[in-house]
């Protein structure tokens, strides 16, 4: 029987939301650089409130947020970062879109761009409303929903470890600096990044029980994905099928629906490489290398020269690959701020997988977490780093796992004891 959730009915609920509607009406008057200057004041009063009120996770999440707008509104005077080219038509498509809604247009807008483009610039046009019509809208439209990607992190943790740990996670997950520098660009990694986690904590819930909200969140998870980027389905699919082997060894009948479901979705993917990549047209060694290499451009392309032939090279060659992807540039290859950012962030990866092992071990009295989190970890880093040949790239794809990373890492450091004498 479903419990009776609703609440009651408070009178406060009336003028608070009178408030909050007021405020963003007056918001959406301002300047676009005064309007992210009341943001980052109400950032301020807000996280100072919750100090106030012993709330240290609305707290680590205010200072996160003040960050973000702080480097944001100091960028967009002395232009210290540089933005990616993709910035542009995102900031420009989101512009169109609201100016069109505007003029009282609402159908057929942006209807000549890729699903993609036309999803971000959804996403963001709410921004552009309350903000103005400035990149500075587009770029805390992503710092706002960055924030998820801690928040995420906060509950997955919350599962295994305290909230004191799950605090520590999130907090270092929203200050990452590779995370950190996508969180205030306009870019679509962090969007993906957050659909891959939220498809991963609803798996996570579905260990325990398979609830209506938890197959709408991996339905929902699943429909944007094949907006942003189709070839992370896979993984999706990787963590349906996690669960539903783990609720096999009591309900076999899962283990029947997984196979109905799988064994189709697998065939279409191996046959029809080409609609998910664009390259090849079934799942050949050829088809990989031919992907690999359409990415391989610029100057900061890596392994120039390795080719898949076989089958056999491309499990050959999966471990330097990986390393590759998880840790360059190295520090010889640093250039300019964002190579700052990014290596800095490879040496802080490689120092947090040094306790992914205590993370694993710590882990292993929650075995079905675990095989979760690490079938996510092993078949999305791999399959990564077989086709990418970019340490560009490879620093943007990686977000996508690092917050596991370094969760795994957070809970095996949880229960290390530093004995220090003074």
């Amino acid at each position: 029987m479903l419990k009776n959730s609703s609440r009651h009915y408070s009178p406060l609920n009336v003028p608070v939301f009178v408030f909050i509607s007021a405020v963003f009406g007056i918001l959406t008057l301002l300047p676009p650089i005064v309007t992210v200057v009341v943001l980052t004041l109400l950032t301020i009063v807000a996280g100072y409130l919750a100090l106030h009120f012993d709330n240290y996770v609305a707290s680590i999440f205010s200072v996160a947020y003040l960050l973000r707008l702080f480097v944001i509104l100091v960028d967009s005077k002395i232009g210290l970062l540089p933005s990616p080219p993709i910035a542009t038509g995102h900031n420009q498509h989101a512009i169109q879109l609201v100016s069109a809604w505007t003029s009282g247009q609402f159908l057929g807008v942006l209807s000549s761009l890729t699903p993609m483009r036309i999803f971000i610039a959804h996403i963001l046009s709410p921004f552009y409303i309350l903000i103005g019509k400035s990149p500075i809208s587009g770029r805390i439209g992503i710092a706002t929903i960055s924030l998820l990607i801690g928040y995420i992190i906060f509950k997955l943790a919350r599962e295994v470890v305290d909230r004191r740990t799950s605090m520590l996670a999130a907090a270092i997950v929203l200050l990452w600096p590779t995370i950190f520098y996508r969180s205030i660009v306009i870019q679509r990694e962090v969007v993906v990044t957050v659909v891959l986690l939220t498809a991963l904590w609803a798996a996570s819930r579905m260990i325990n029980e398979i609830t209506v909200s938890s197959v709408i969140l991996v339905i929902l998870c699943t429909l944007a994905m094949v907006v942003l980027r189709k070839e992370n389905l896979v993984l999706i699919a990787a963590m349906v099928g996690v669960v539903s082997l783990i609720k096999s060894r009591d309900k076999p009948y899962y283990l029947a629906g997984f196979a109905l479901l799988a064994i189709p979705f697998t065939a279409f993917f191996i046959l029809n490489f080409n609609d998910f990549t664009g390259y090849g047209t079934a799942l050949t060694p050829q088809a990989l290398d031919a992907f690999a290499y359409g990415r391989a451009h610029g100057s900061a392309t890596y392994l120039i020269g390795l080719h898949y032939n076989t089958w056999l090279d491309v499990i050959l060659y999966a471990p330097v690959k990986i390393l590759y992807f998880l840790y360059s540039p190295f520090p010889w290859q640093i250039r300019g701020m964002t190579g700052v950012l990014a290596g800095g962030s490879a040496i802080m990866l490689f120092v947090a997988t040094l306790f992914l092992r205590r993370g694993i071990a710590t882990l292993k009295n929650r075995p079905y977490y675990l095989t979760l989190l690490l079938s996510y970890l092993v078949l999305g880093i791999t399959t990564y780093a077989i086709v990418e040949m970019n340490y560009g790239a490879a620093v943007r794809r990686r977000i996508q796992f690092v917050p596991i990373l370094i969760l795994i890492g957070v809970v095996g450091l949880s229960n290390v004891r530093f004995n220090v004498r003074w």
